[in-house]
């Protein structure tokens, strides 16, 4: 089984820190999305391709545990993972570390559910998604 992850890095910009001179804990969610487009696109799914095929991919379920705090100038690395499933879903899992030292400081989970243009919830697999889920082998077959 492939193990299907990537990591992307970015610098805390000055408009992102609340006033208490951290990151405000709902950027994170802003980080993850940064990191999931970076993925889907990495791996030939992107929201673009799944758009022209007729699916969307709402988030409905957000996970995040905070360890710590980033501060301005902090680099970040945004380790995003994909948990594979049979199901008509999308979930993957992120750990933010800190690159001056590696400390994990949070750790996050989010859930996508394929719809179709009208919204109406898909509850097969997607033939494309079978498919893509075949090319990279993300399960033990």
């Amino acid at each position: 089984m492939a193990r299907l992850s990537m990591t992307i890095e970015k610098r805390i910009p000055f408009r992102d820190i609340d006033p208490l001179n951290v990151l405000w804990h709902g950027n994170h969610i802003a980080y993850m999305e940064e990191a999931r487009e970076a993925f889907l696109e990495k791996y030939g799914i992107g929201y673009t391709q799944m758009g022209g095929m007729g699916y969307i991919e709402p988030l409905v379920n957000i996970n995040i545990t905070y360890r710590g705090s980033f501060v301005y100038g902090d680099t970040v690395l945004i380790e995003i993972t994909y948990k594979p499933s049979r199901r008509a879903i999308l979930e993957f899992e992120y750990t933010f570390r800190r690159k001056s030292d590696g400390k994990t400081m949070c750790e996050a989970y989010s859930k996508q559910h394929f719809v179709n243009k009208d919204f109406e919830p898909v509850f097969s697999r997607p033939d494309f998604y079978k498919e893509w889920q075949e090319k990279w082998k993300v399960f033990d077959e």
